[in-house]
């Protein structure tokens, strides 16, 4: 997924998180899982943008709610450990 690809989900799922709180929606975090297709990136992406949002007006409540709901959907989803390099042993006989 490219990074402009994840930037533009990020910003969906972000108005899909502010949408669910004011919704009061009891399957927000399931959504903003559904929506990123299961993957951090751009979860991480909206959590990015809800963060500077709150740096500029720390009393967006909703925004706070929406992070909380971000951040839950990061915690169901764990983390993508990168596969280990496969070393390749040669031997030789001397």
């Amino acid at each position: 997924m490219r990074s402009s690809e994840q930037a533009r989900l990020g910003a969906e799922i972000l108005e899909r998180a502010l949408d669910a709180v004011a919704e009061q929606s009891p399957d927000a975090v399931t959504e903003l899982i559904t929506l990123a297709g299961g993957r951090r990136p751009p979860l991480e992406a909206a959590a990015s943008l809800l963060i500077a949002r709150l740096h500029r007006r720390s009393d967006d409540f909703a925004a706070t709610r929406a992070l909380r709901s971000v951040t839950e959907a990061l915690s169901r989803i764990g983390w993508e450990m990168p596969p280990r390099p496969t070393r390749h042993w040669r031997w030789t006989w001397g």
